[in-house]
């Protein structure tokens, strides 16, 4: 049983986390997922075969010249100040863009860099066509000549935990996501800090709040390529007006001194909630045991032939690709215990490897259907 049209990746980061997060999500759910080995930016494994174009083949694909980076990534304050500080020569690239999004003055506000509303509405409406298709949607951070990331070391908590396949399927997922969310949960609280701690006046933190980098997106006549009015921009950023540059970077230092005791008093209790679901996602990502009793679970088939059958479950861009025999004889798995259902299907003729069927459990096609106590 293979993904469909995987690529073993070469030599992949140690971390997906950014160096600011890893200590603090390794101290707060003492370890981290499994590092997925095939979803890597060093080798994508969403690009059509060589010489195929990604619109003549029947699988989903990214176009090569944008891959998944067609998404604007929303960057709190301390982040942005972070990029800024960082003056090593190969970050040079994303110093600039991020300058650049300063700038432009679109949706920049004390507590971060948001996605400019035009984006947001547009990326809104067709997600599942448009990414990792529509060049016109390509990150600001993408380094073209590269396919690399402008601002990798610091990218935020979206840019960290997505991965297109995930080598644990649903499973992984789930692990991943919730990492996201925690790391949502200490951005959110974080750049509010660093707003309170330098407050620039109270009508600018009011402002601020008012023009969250999450809010939902209202598109403006301004937010078609215009700046701020003279009177808003003062009223957003009060002292620190015309000097957003040190403001952020103000931000990146208080970041950098925090531990993760610090972090969670910040966070509090919606903060210990994220870190409970994280570690039992975590826990659920390290175990390999099999449920008592499994059932199939609704599939897509999305291709087959004499030998195989490929299946869509958890996820588009990551089809599993099935021997027929074993495809034919899911149905046995109908809720008896898994015992007697592994029984029935070697009495069928096939053999079938536990792993496999953690496998399937991992990947959503088959999922627990042991009764609850």
């Amino acid at each position: 049983m293979t993904s469909h049209s995987r690529r073993r990746a070469s030599a992949p980061p140690s971390s997906p986390l950014p160096p600011l997060y890893l200590p603090w999500v390794q101290e707060a759910l003492g370890g981290l997922p499994a590092d997925e080995q095939t979803a890597t930016c060093q080798s994508c494994a969403m690009l059509p075969p060589d010489g195929a174009a990604a619109e003549e083949t029947d699988a989903l694909f990214f176009d090569p010249r944008s891959k998944c980076c067609t998404y604007i990534p929303e960057l709190p304050n301390f982040l942005v100040g972070r990029i800024l500080l960082d003056t090593t020569p190969e970050a040079a690239p994303g110093r600039a863009s991020i300058v650049a999004r300063i700038e432009a003055g679109l949706q920049v506000t004390p507590l971060g860099l948001g996605k400019p509303p035009d984006f947001a509405v547009l990326y809104r409406t067709n997600t599942g066509e448009l990414f990792g298709r529509a060049i016109d949607l390509r990150c600001p951070h993408y380094l073209t000549d590269s396919g690399g990331c402008g601002i990798w070391r610091h990218r935020m908590s979206t840019c960290g935990t997505w991965f297109c396949k995930y080598d644990r399927g649903e499973v992984g997922r789930h692990a991943w996501d919730s990492i996201r969310q925690l790391l949502r949960v200490v951005e959110r609280a974080l750049a509010v800090h660093c707003v309170r701690t330098l407050a620039p006046q109270a009508r600018a933190l009011k402002r601020a709040q008012a023009e969250s980098p999450v809010r939902e997106p209202h598109l403006r006549a301004a937010d078609l390529g215009g700046r701020l009015d003279a009177d808003e921009h003062r009223a957003v950023w009060g002292s620190f007006a015309g000097r957003e540059q040190a403001f952020f970077e103000a931000c990146g230092r208080i970041a950098g001194q925090l531990s993760w005791s610090e972090l969670r008093s910040l966070g509090g209790a919606e903060l210990d909630l994220a870190v409970d679901v994280a570690r039992t996602a975590l826990e659920a990502s390290q175990s390999r045991a099999l449920p008592k009793a499994v059932r199939l679970a609704p599939i897509t088939v999305s291709a087959v032939d004499a030998d195989s059958v490929v299946c869509n479950t958890y996820s588009a861009y990551d089809p599993l690709t099935l021997p027929r025999v074993l495809f034919d004889l899911l149905h046995l798995f109908d809720g008896r215990p898994t015992s007697q259902a592994l029984a029935a299907i070697s009495r069928a003729g096939l053999d079938l490897d536990r792993k496999v069927v953690r496998k399937l459990l991992d990947h959503g096609a088959l999922v627990d259907a042991t009764p609850s106590a």
